[in-house]
């Protein structure tokens, strides 16, 4: 590179960012600042030059460079929520791309928040990102190779999903090129990108415009996974066919309500890989303006430290109380929701909940085994329980060692969950797998307890099943 580019660029870096601010634009080139030997705003500038230039990368600033001469002030500026603005999620390698898609954007008039270009002098990296998500009202991805490996794309993608599906944003894949696109992100739309840009533009414009546009969805590649398209929820199938339920004398722990130990021959059918989480459940309340049972009575169960007990305010917005939240529990399951919450979630999602026996096998496997992950007691590399975390961990938090044979994630502690059984007829409904504050007894696939259908819990949730109307597809 000559040296006159190599002055332009310094001068260009070193005017648009200080020390902080150059060290997070290597985050966003991925580049490790602390392998280079500048420590400086000057020296780091210098040395991130050079490291490109070395890499064969240099092109990647001085696209940076021509990027910001016609930087909108807005970009830079406090700006409020805008349902039109688009959040562009891309790799570093997908820089001239996702440049030239915001310009032909901010022609039409639509506003934009890009990276690095729209985070502030000194902006830490991770409050950027958050700030410009919640400041958009729409996040378009860039999916390519160098897209779905980015750690960055999948950061922003998973926080775009969680604000979706609270109804918070709208979130659209651009299918730019060849890729094996995440699992979990495969349950939503992409918009064709690929042979012609033009095209692609044209169809998310008249997408961005409140039309409709032809749309694709991902195939899943993974057998037995899928993710149902109304909730977002992962599904998990467990195939036809029978399996030991309840509990034998060899369980130690077993009481008389979980034996004698049968077998049980079940159609096959699909269940949640993990319980309801609170996102999930807020997209069924945006969607509906469900009200839940402690929000209409004003109170809920909770441990107080000593027993339980009702709790004024506790709902599932405020799990413990009116000072507590589920800010930043957006991937946490859902708790202080009735039987009849789930119940009417279940109704708005098309889904079920499950009964015990399709509980149990999704827990347990065919083999009667005590707990999911076979006949030894847990610890807390398996499951949360025991008040050894002091309240709930986020879905999958154990994965893969505490799951069930068929992949099922937090069948043993974290919430008691809701089932469609009676766990006495008319009066309580079955509840199963223990919670955070349960010992090892109440962990086990068998274990059985009961509450009553208006019981709203700190520790209690939910997960879902969809029936197959064909019981051989």
């Amino acid at each position: 590179m000559p040296d006159l580019n190599n002055q332009s660029l310094h001068q260009f870096l070193t005017g648009r960012y200080n020390l902080e601010g150059l060290k997070t634009l290597c985050l966003y080139l991925e580049v490790d600042y602390d392998n280079l030997d500048g420590r400086t705003k000057d020296s780091l500038a210098r040395e991130l030059i050079r490291y490109m230039a070395r890499a064969g990368r240099e092109g990647e600033l001085i696209a940076l460079q021509a990027a910001r001469r016609d930087v909108p002030p807005e970009r830079l500026n406090p700006l409020a929520h805008d349902p039109r603005r688009v959040f562009i999620s891309h790799a570093h390698e997908d820089a001239p791309f996702a440049h030239q898609l915001a310009a032909d954007l901010e022609r039409d008039g639509i506003p934009v928040w890009i990276a690095p270009e729209s985070i502030r002098p000194g902006e830490q990296w991770l409050t950027a990102i958050a700030r410009g998500l919640q400041e958009s009202g729409v996040c378009v991805v860039v999916l390519t190779p160098a897209g779905v490996a980015s750690s960055w794309v999948e950061y922003e993608t998973n926080l775009a999903i969680s604000r979706e599906r609270r109804g918070q944003m709208s979130l659209l894949l651009l299918d730019v090129a060849d890729c094996d696109a995440p699992f979990g992100w495969t349950g939503f739309q992409f918009l064709p990108f690929r042979g012609s840009y033009a095209a692609g533009l044209a169809a998310l414009r008249a997408r961005l415009d409140g039309g409709a546009v032809e749309t694709f969805q991902r195939n899943v590649s993974t057998p037995g996974r899928r993710i149902h398209p109304k909730t977002g929820i992962e599904l998990i199938r467990i195939p036809a066919g029978p399996f030991l339920y309840g509990s034998s004398e060899a369980d130690k722990m077993a009481i008389d309500n979980e034996k004698p130990q049968r077998t049980v021959d079940l159609p096959a059918y699909w269940i949640g890989r993990a319980p309801v989480t609170n996102a999930e459940f807020a997209r069924f309340v945006a969607a509906t303006g469900h009200r839940t049972t402690a929000e209409v009575e004003g109170k809920g169960i909770g441990w107080t430290g000593s027993k339980w007990d009702w709790i004024a305010g506790a709902d599932w917005r405020h799990p413990s109380g009116p000072k507590t939240s589920i800010d930043g529990k957006d991937t946490h399951p859902v708790v202080q929701v009735s039987w009849h919450d789930a119940q009417a979630f279940c109704d708005w999602a098309g889904l079920a909940l499950p009964a015990e026996e399709q509980w149990e096998k999704a827990a347990r496997g065919t083999d009667g085994r005590i707990w999911p992950w076979g006949n030894s007691p847990p610890t807390t590399d398996h499951c949360n329980f025991g008040g050894n975390v002091g309240g709930t961990t986020p879905v999958g938090h154990y994965s893969p060692k505490g799951d069930s044979p068929y992949g099922c994630a937090d069948m043993a502690g974290n919430v008691w969950e809701w089932t469609g059984s009676w766990y006495e007829v008319d009066k309580w409904r079955a509840l199963r797998g223990g919670s955070w504050l349960n010992l090892d007894l109440n962990t086990r696939a068998a274990c059985r307890y009961g509450g009553g259908p208006h019981y709203r819990v700190v520790d209690i949730g939910f997960r879902v099943v969809e029936l197959l109307s064909d019981p051989g597809s």
